[in-house]
């Protein structure tokens, strides 16, 4: 535990800083992170009323308060005021990842698809600077295809000892 001394203004006030509780803490990170005392808890795995009791200090202390940390991208060790800086072996931020659900499409049009690309782009660029506007472009050239998705499986008869003649579609009356 750190001793300090109490300096004191001209006006007798204290300089140091006023202490930050717990709470104040905990509600400063939440929105610097961006969510919810909801979307905490949810994520902690708590009610929203520990959360909420945390804040207004009617609890001081918590046994989620590493999973608290976790979500507020911070150390138990800020939270509680041992630290100043809340970024002090905090855990890192992932990434940001860009999910696409993609049929490819065939060759031939997966191969036009690149030609297209690839027009666009100075050869004269250092390689690795070519790679990067490719990969920049290829979703927009992804969503452009009209042939993207591949032609759809045949449908599995049930039994495998006769497999009969091949399913043919039907188109009015038979005969």
């Amino acid at each position: 535990m750190i001793n300090r001394k109490n300096e004191l203004a001209a006006n007798g006030s204290s300089l140091d800083k006023p202490s930050v509780t717990l709470g104040e803490r905990i509600e400063e990170r939440r929105k610097v992170v961006g969510i919810s005392q909801a979307e905490l808890a949810r994520r902690v795995g708590v009610r929203q009323s520990t959360i909420n009791s945390l804040i207004n200090g009617e609890s001081r202390s918590s046994r989620s308060i590493f999973k608290i940390a976790r979500a507020l991208l911070t150390t138990p060790e800020y939270l509680y005021g041992e630290l100043d800086d809340p970024d002090e072996g905090a855990p890192v931020a992932p990434a940001p990842a860009i999910w696409l659900q993609v049929h490819l499409p065939n060759e031939d049009a997966l191969t036009e698809m690149f030609e297209a690309l690839l027009t666009g782009i100075d050869q004269a660029k250092p390689l690795a600077e070519q790679a990067r506007l490719l990969a920049q472009s290829l979703p927009t050239g992804l969503s452009v295809l009209r042939d993207a998705r591949p032609p759809r499986p045949a449908t599995a008869r049930a039994s495998t000892a006769d497999p009969g003649p091949p399913a043919t579609p039907h188109r009015g009356s038979a005969r």
